[in-house]
């Protein structure tokens, strides 16, 4: 069959991150990076701009922020459907269910199989978020547009158990359509530091001390909140010790009005917005990372990262993170979600350092198990499976 041979991919997805950063722009992009080395690839995407990318992948954007998520919607499904009658696609691999609706309408009327990556319950994270009539309203309308979505799909692709779990409950998808695909890490991007002095001089970080690190969007249900309150006790103990917290987001305002209260100006910075070309120093100017997500964590691509680059991780059990680390070290996960059990995972293991692992452990158990070569071969298995249907339903 021609898809032997490589398969003629078109990728729907939310944006890029350079553009719009998030876990799951990260995820589309490496993947599809990834899956271009050795297929086809057309990667969609809602943007004002286009992103640099490399010269395998052919990438569309299609629409304004500025416009509504209707026409947004309906310019991906025109955009799809042009691109579908002007070459052959082997599989559509949609990754965002507003922009992968009208994609998979139009893949459908071809005969071109549709395969699904779940990145989580988008409705359920925007319930957690905000409040009201009018946001009632839009998380029905969301939660429609979900269920059209995955309706269209003859496969999923879902990063951890607990996805997969919340796929098959709440949105009725049989467990034979789902496949467990852990996300990954990039191995060159992301690696220990040769001179960590260097880095934390580079980046204007105190050479002595010890230094945690985060990197989230500024919501809620990051856990941001209980991390301040749980390092106001760390510091009792370790004067000496740095959090740092990066990203942006609503929180930030909270975040910091938290620092003051606490008296943490000395031990918490708060970066805000770090960019592609900072996040890896990050990494590497510091001693550990930690995650205290309070629901909906899907895999958790931050961990995996911060693996790679020698940081052990502390993390809440919570989705794809106690996953991860149950199968690596179980002892890094925190016992709850609240500050009190953050604390006490924190100044557990902070007194007793020797314990934790090493910079080589930590980068050893990704590259084992959290690659993109890893993923794309799984992923393109999945589409095999999907085409093989397809064509035995013709026969």
């Amino acid at each position: 069959m021609l898809y032997n041979n490589g398969f003629r991919i078109a990728a729907t997805g939310l944006s890029w991150p350079s553009l719009q950063p998030g876990g799951l722009n990260t995820y589309f992009k490496s993947i599809c990076e990834q899956l271009a080395e050795q297929n086809t690839l057309d990667a969609l995407i809602c943007s004002d701009e286009k992103p640099q990318v490399p010269d395998s992948i052919r990438i569309h954007s299609i629409g304004s922020k500025q416009q509504s998520i209707w026409k947004r919607r309906e310019l991906m499904q025109k955009y799809a459907a042009t691109l579908f009658d002007k070459q052959p696609i082997d599989v559509l691999y949609s990754h965002f269910a507003p922009y992968g609706v009208g994609p998979a309408l139009e893949a459908k009327k071809r005969g071109i199989p549709v395969v699904t990556t779940f990145h989580g319950p988008w409705t359920e994270e925007m319930k957690i978020e905000g409040q009201g009539f009018k946001h009632l309203l839009k998380t029905t309308l969301a939660k429609s547009i979900e269920m059209k979505a995955y309706g269209l799909a003859d496969k999923f692709v879902v990063l951890s158990e607990t996805f997969r779990d919340i796929l098959h409950e709440h949105y009725k998808v049989p467990l034979s359509k789902i496949h467990i695909i852990p996300g990954a890490a990039n191995v060159e991007r992301f690696h220990p530091a040769e001179d960590r002095g260097t880095v934390r001089e580079r980046l204007n970080l105190p050479q002595n001390a010890t230094i945690v690190l985060t990197v989230r969007r500024l919501v809620n249900r990051m856990g941001l909140l209980q991390l301040l309150e749980a390092w106001r006790r760390v510091t009792e103990r370790h004067p000496d010790h740095l959090l740092l917290i990066g990203g942006k987001g609503p929180l930030m305002e909270e975040l910091a009005s938290k620092v003051a209260e606490y008296n943490l100006h000395n031990h918490v910075r708060l970066l805000g917005y770090v960019s592609d070309e900072e996040l890896p120093l990050y990494h590497q100017a510091s001693n550990m990372f930690v995650v205290p997500t309070q629901a909906l964590e899907g895999f958790g691509l931050i961990t995996v990262e911060a693996m790679a680059s020698g940081l052990p991780v502390m993390a809440t059990p919570v989705g794809g993170n106690k996953e991860i680390l149950s199968g690596f070290r179980p002892e890094l996960l925190f016992r709850g979600t609240d500050s009190e059990a953050i604390a006490e995972g924190l100044l557990r293991v902070l007194d007793n350092r020797e314990a934790l692992p090493d910079a080589r452990e930590c980068r050893d158990h990704v590259l084992s198990k959290y690659t993109w070569g890893h993923v794309a071969e799984q992923v393109e298995d999945v589409f095999r499976q999907a085409l093989d249907r397809k064509a035995a339903a013709k026969c």
